[in-house]
């Protein structure tokens, strides 16, 4: 049966989205996407780099019609699009009332916090990337889980960037971030060439679904660039636990100047025998690894079968899928490999 045509919303009226998954009701302002509307009220929506590239807030939409806005061809395609599905960091109502379906669960189901934070620490460590420290403010702690990741909230950036935390929860409550420097990134501009010790901003979350896969087996950590932040993160959080099966951890760059955080790599060494790690250089002669070398043809050479293995991998899209593709190809099963995936910088509004 044909369903009755639906007027659009006024210009300047708000859309009604309904969240199919856990009832979750909330406004959409006009020209908003529905993921920022979400998560300006509190709402939690599963996604991770709100840029289009990552496919994690994919959504169907059940009742009503949308914008799909800009996206990556990876992240979703017009055949999905056809078929009702979206991408909710940059789909907007053209209906009053819309009913999504996420095809993630929503990560938890406790409101989105946000807090004051002062710097502690902003230091660079490559050419590209610094090391943020954040203290929050007034003894407050955010509490979080190792894969997970906040937006960074900056003055006049929108929209908020996406960061993960660099180390396993700390004992201090102190939060870690890399933060790569990109030429057409607000955010990453502004930690660079503004952010100082002692400056105030916010941070809201935590968000994230990536975690340690269930398993006995080895597990691959295989960072790309800062990739590296939610690998590190989880390997300590696993070392700490009391984790004895083998820990490789691989981090690929273009050159060695991008190299960064051998200390942490060391050190986890040094206390954990199980404990081991490469460093890849990708594009020029290199002092710490015999040939250049992409991740996925490490994996292809890495000797035998990885039946039974487990992988975390973190890094932007196309580094994560081939390095995906490449673990399956060597016997990981699909479901024991966790991924954070984000885009090197979100589109500029």
């Amino acid at each position: 049966m044909s369903r009755p045509a639906v007027d659009p919303p006024s210009p300047d009226a708000c859309a009604t989205v309904r969240v199919q998954n856990n009832g979750a009701t909330f406004e959409v302002p006009p020209g908003q996407s529905i993921l920022d509307a979400a998560l300006a009220k509190g709402i939690r929506l599963p996604h991770q780099c709100r840029g289009a590239s990552c496919g994690e807030c994919k959504a169907q939409v059940l009742e009503g019609k949308v914008d799909h806005g800009w996206a990556l061809g990876f992240a979703i395609t017009e055949t999905e699009k056809a078929e009702g599905y979206c991408l909710t960091c940059q789909a907007k109502p053209l209906t009053p009332e819309l009913t999504i379906r996420t095809l993630r669960p929503p990560d938890g189901s406790d409101p989105v916090r946000e807090l004051g934070v002062m710097v502690m620490a902003n230091t660079p460590l490559t050419p590209r990337v610094s090391r943020l420290v954040l203290a929050p403010e007034a003894g407050d702690r955010l509490a979080h889980a190792a894969g997970d990741f906040v937006e960074l909230v900056l003055p006049g950036v929108t929209p908020n960037r996406m960061y993960s935390f660099a180390s396993a929860p700390r004992d201090d409550g102190l939060i870690e971030l890399y933060v790569a420097r990109h030429p057409h990134g607000s955010a990453s501009g502004y930690v660079r060439d503004k952010l100082r010790t002692g400056d105030h901003v916010a941070l809201r979350g935590p968000f994230g679904s990536c975690r340690m896969p269930e398993g006995r087996g080895p597990v691959y950590g295989l960072a790309g660039g800062t990739g590296l932040a939610p690998v590190l993160a989880i390997f300590e959080h696993s070392l700490q636990s009391g984790a004895t099966h083998p820990h490789t951890l691989v981090l690929s760059v273009r050159e060695d100047e991008e190299v960064f955080a051998l200390d942490r790599l060391a050190g986890l060494a040094a206390r954990h025998p199980q404990f081991a790690y490469e460093i890849l250089v990708t594009d020029a002669p290199s002092r710490f690894c015999a040939r250049q070398q992409l991740a996925p043809e490490w994996v292809a050479e890495s000797g035998s079968s990885m039946d039974g293995a487990r992988a975390v991998i973190g890094g932007s899209p196309g580094f994560v899928q081939a390095c995906v593709q490449a673990c399956v190809a060597r016997g990981m099963a699909a479901e024991a490999i966790a991924t954070d995936s984000f885009t090197p910088t979100a589109p500029q509004a």
